[in-house]
């Protein structure tokens, strides 16, 4: 028997993982793989089992309920990159139909820290940007895991040594081949997060004010840029000025190089709402603009 480790949510849910691979495959895009996790735990994407490396009882396997093992599956495909809230709630939540929110994905967040933390040391296994999304940290190891077949033992007695020997030539090559695979493997993850590896949104800029309402960015902008933004922003909201003048916000936004330059882009900019002298934010609008282009 597995043992459901989301407890605080099974009752609430009706499936369960444990023969109900078919809900997850027919919702989770990426291809299913086993992780080793911190030299620990070896985790199943396709069954959302856990079961400790070298654990020789398979009952004291762990399993995820389908949604948590989506949003982990999701968050192992690339350590340390941001997956935007947006984009965890379309591909977990309503790929399959259902109506996702930012408390359902706090909440399946907290409970998968906690079932982590039962094999993993690092305090911070699971990161959030403030605003923006989570990601799993990239500095726990996290590296696909190849089970190898069993063999059966060869009968030495009934095979003459010379055909003994020329056995042993397919094992060594298959090995070798096994080898230069893991060896492949390991590179193309090791170059992966060289390139990946990085946050996006760990870090705000901030890019001075508009009436009472501060901007900021997660990129440096130069002052050209600055003066080209306000204008992107003052075509794409332009109601945003007036609202400025009146009320208290803090705006984040982000577009696209080409955007500047005077071609189509993306844009996205979040308008968050303060209390007047206080830094607290009350709620945030946000707006995306797909192949927009200045006037």
């Amino acid at each position: 028997m597995y043992n459901c480790i989301v407890t605080e949510l099974c009752y609430a849910l009706p499936i369960l993982v444990t023969g109900s691979t078919r809900t997850l495959k027919a919702a989770l895009t990426l291809p299913y793989m086993n992780y080793l996790i911190a030299n620990t735990v070896i985790y199943d994407t396709e069954s959302g089992a856990f079961i400790l490396q070298g654990a020789v009882n398979q009952d004291d396997a762990k399993t995820l309920t389908p949604t948590a093992n989506r949003i982990l599956a999701l968050l192992l495909s690339a350590p340390g990159e941001v997956f935007k809230r947006e984009d965890i709630l379309d591909k977990v939540w309503e790929s399959q139909g259902h109506a996702g929110s930012n408390s359902s994905l706090n909440q399946y967040i907290s409970i998968l820290r906690k079932a982590l933390s039962e094999w993993i040391s690092d305090t911070d296994i699971i990161v959030s940007v403030p605003r923006v999304g989570f990601y799993f940290n990239a500095d726990i190891s996290v590296v696909p895991w190849v089970e190898a077949a069993d063999e059966e033992p060869e009968k030495v007695d009934e095979i003459p040594a010379h055909s003994s020997r020329s056995s042993l030539i397919p094992l060594v090559v298959n090995l070798g081949l096994i080898a230069a695979i893991l060896l492949v493997v390991t590179l193309a993850v090791k170059s992966y997060r060289e390139v990946h590896i990085t946050p996006l949104y760990s870090k705000v800029y901030s890019q001075g004010k508009l009436g009472l309402c501060q901007l900021n960015t997660w990129h440096k902008l130069s002052p050209d840029m600055k003066k080209n933004a306000l204008e992107i922003l003052n075509q794409t909201a332009p109601d945003l000025k007036e609202k400025c003048l009146s009320e208290p916000a803090v705006i984040y936004f982000q577009i696209q190089k080409q955007v500047y330059l005077g071609r189509e882009g993306r844009i996205f900019f979040a308008t968050c709402s303060q209390e007047k002298g206080q830094s607290n934010l009350l709620y945030c609008d946000s707006t995306y603009k797909y192949n927009w282009s200045k006037k």
